[in-house]
C-alpha cells in the first residue's frame, strides 16, 4: 500500500472548527461570474468529540448558451475523535447518478469508490470537504466525489479580502496543489472557510463564496489603491 503520512489530529480539533460556524450556512454558487446556486453546509450532533456534518450543493447553468447542465451533491459526514467514521455521499449529474461510501473498520477507512472498487485507506484520512482548516495540514486526501485518494501539497497564494453585507474580512488563499492543483480555498483568520475557487470539467472558473458576499483579490485591492 505504500507509506501514508496523514498526520494525527490533535482530540477535538473537528469540534472546536465547527463551532466556529452557524448551525447551518450558505454559499452562493458562481460560474464564470454568473450566479448559477449554492451550497449549504449543516452541523449537528456535536458533542465534546463527536460532530456530523451534511453538505449539499445544488447546481443550474446554461452550457454553450442553451444547454442546461444540472448538478447536485449531498454528503453526509460523522467524525469522532477527529477520525472520519462514516462517509455517505450521492451526486447526480445530469440524471447520472453515482455514490461514495466510506466506513471506519479494523483501523483502516474502507471505501467505495464512484465505480464501485474497495478500497483500503488509512484511518486518519480527511475528507475534501473544505469547512476544516486542518485540511492544510494533509498530503493526502479522500475525494469525496471520485471515492480515490488523492495527493496534495498545499501552499499559500496570498491574501484577499470577503466584503459580506458591510463585513470586511481578512482572509489567506492556498491552493491545494497535487491533484487538486486547480483548486485554491480561502479561510479567514479565524480558521473559517469562507470561499472556494476551482476549475470545472469544461475550463470555467467555479467560485463558492460565503453568503452575501464579494471575494476581492490583492490585484483588484492593487488598481483601487492607483
Amino acid at each position: 500500500m505504500g507509506l501514508f503520512l496523514a498526520p494525527i489530529l490533535n482530540a477535538s480539533q473537528l469540534v472546536g472548527q465547527a463551532k466556529l460556524y452557524p448551525e447551518v450556512i450558505t454559499y452562493d454558487v458562481y460560474r464564470k461570474g454568473e450566479p448559477v446556486g449554492h451550497y449549504t453546509l449543516r452541523f449537528s450532533d456535536v458533542t465534546h468529540d463527536r460532530v456530523a456534518a451534511e453538505i449539499e450543493m445544488e447546481l443550474t447553468a446554461k452550457v454553450f448558451g442553451f444547454f442546461n447542465y444540472e448538478y447536485r451533491y449531498q454528503a453526509n459526514e460523522v467524525w469522532q475523535n477527529d477520525r472520519l467514521m462514516q462517509l455517505n455521499v450521492k451526486t447526480v449529474s445530469n440524471k447520472k447518478e453515482s455514490s461514495v461510501t466510506a466506513v471506519q473498520k479494523s483501523d483502516v477507512l474502507e471505501t467505495v469508490d464512484k465505480k464501485g472498487r474497495v478500497h483500503a485507506y488509512p484511518a486518519e484520512l480527511m475528507t475534501t470537504h473544505h469547512w476544516y482548516r486542518q485540511i492544510l495540514d494533509q498530503r493526502q486526501v479522500l475525494n469525496s466525489i471520485t471515492g480515490n485518494m488523492d495527493e496534495i501539497s498545499p501552499e499559500s497564494v496570498g491574501s484577499a479580502l470577503l466584503d459580506a453585507r458591510g463585513e470586511t474580512v481578512q482572509l489567506d488563499g492556498y491552493r491545494l496543489g497535487g491533484d487538486l492543483d486547480r483548486t485554491v480555498s480561502w479561510y479567514d483568520r479565524d480558521g473559517r472557510w469562507r470561499a472556494l475557487e476551482f476549475k470545472a470539467k469544461d475550463g470555467s472558473d467555479i467560485q463558492v463564496i460565503w453568503n452575501g458576499g464579494q471575494l476581492i483579490k490583492e490585484t483588484s485591492l492593487a488598481q483601487n489603491r492607483e
